[in-house]
């Protein structure tokens, strides 16, 4: 025997829908065209009454008129707005005033859709057919977005950990090299090869801890531990942690900062963005060529700048580049191995400070980045 047909029910069959106006024959006659809809209705005399509902009823649509004493459809409409959750709850305003600066008030109190009184039995269900699928699909694109969220948000978390999970056996890995480097009976060979393996091994260390820190940053922000910097005895110190690296590249390393040039700022933080800048100017600049770290005061600021001979960062990049996992395309660019996160985090960095990074042509060639953060503020006299 052949079993009957199921009966086809509409994603909208039984939905709430609170019809609100003054009229009472108005609301019996709106209640009869939806109930033979198939759509449950409860009704409300006025906006303070469909306030009260919206709690206890919970709707999947609403009907509004406009003209209605005391509070007005216009008024209840912003209320409703203004509700936590109500931005996808449709709603329908009903009235048979024609001006055209009513119809444009109703929209801006971010009414959905327009009915002039007497309503049409047709026009009404079709109407709130097309709003309840369109709010169907809404809170399905919604839920989509919130799930890619999530999952966006447990890929990065998962990234952090094995990250953070690099650290200690890539510290045992710098430690060895150390000691191998540093010891006497290595060949000329083993030990140019010792020290390469090193550097390449402080610069993946760099590399994990900017990830960390950018993750953390965007998270809550970097956590800043300042001090007064002379820079023109810290910039020398600084060189010599890259100086191997620049002279087995035949790079001239070279510096300039006037005498007790001083600036309050982290100076782990500060020491790694140079070593990034300094870093990526001996990666992209040929052989033989000079980088140089340069720090000056401007009225209010001091400049910190590296000056390097590569290849140049075209006008239109210059912005671009502090990006996350933003890379240079052209020619040299897949030689030179990065991560796409070094200028990222320089520029979380500066802004942790106050201050900006940017990027200038260095004539005849290559490319300028600039560190511009606050001077010192000197206190002010007792008394003052």
């Amino acid at each position: 025997m052949d079993s009957e047909p199921i009966p086809f029910r509409r994603a909208d069959h039984g939905a709430r829908i609170l019809v609100v106006d003054d009229d009472a024959m108005a609301r019996r006659s709106l209640r009869a065209m939806l109930e033979r809809g198939h759509y449950h209705v409860e009704t409300a005399a006025g906006g303070e009454e469909a306030i009260r509902l919206l709690f206890s009823y919970e709707p999947d649509l609403v009907l509004l008129d406009i003209l209605m004493p005391g509070m007005d459809g216009l008024e209840t409409c912003r209320r409703i707005r203004a509700l936590p959750g109500s931005d996808l709850l449709p709603i329908i305003f009903l009235t048979a005033d024609e001006r055209p600066e009513i119809h444009a008030e109703a929209f801006r109190a971010k009414g959905d859709d327009f009915l002039r009184k007497p309503v049409l039995s047709a026009e009404l269900i079709v109407r709130v057919r097309s709003l309840m699928r369109l709010k169907r699909l809404q809170a399905e694109i919604q839920a989509e977005r919130d799930t890619l969220i999530d999952l966006q948000k447990q890929r990065e978390h998962l990234f952090e950990f094995i990250v953070h999970d690099l650290k200690n056996p890539l510290s045992t890995i710098q430690l060895g090299l150390e000691c191998l480097s540093d010891r006497v009976d290595n060949s000329a060979v083993t030990h140019n090869q010792l020290l390469r393996l090193r550097d390449t091994a402080h610069y993946m260390g760099r590399m994990v801890q900017n990830i960390l820190d950018i993750g953390r940053a965007e998270q809550m922000g970097l956590e800043l531990h300042k001090t007064r910097i002379n820079l023109s005895t810290w910039i020398p110190h600084l060189l010599q942690e890259i100086e191997g690296q620049a002279h087995r590249r035949s790079h001239v390393l070279a510096w300039d900062c006037p005498v007790d040039l001083e600036v309050d700022a982290d100076p782990d933080f500060l020491r790694r963005l140079l070593l990034n800048l300094i870093d990526n100017a001996l990666k992209y600049s040929p052989t033989g060529s000079h980088t140089r770290v340069e720090a000056h005061a401007t009225e209010n600021s001091v400049c910190l700048e590296v000056r390097d001979q590569g290849r140049g960062i075209p006008e239109h990049m210059r912005d671009l580049v502090f990006g996350k996992f933003v890379r240079l395309e052209g020619e040299g660019a897949q030689s030179c191995p990065s991560s796409g996160l070094g200028l990222a985090f320089c520029q979380l960095v500066a802004e942790a400070h106050q201050g900006r990074i940017w990027i200038e042509e260095n004539h005849p060639k290559g490319s300028v980045f600039v560190l511009e953060v606050p001077s010192i503020v000197a206190p002010s006299p007792i008394g003052e």
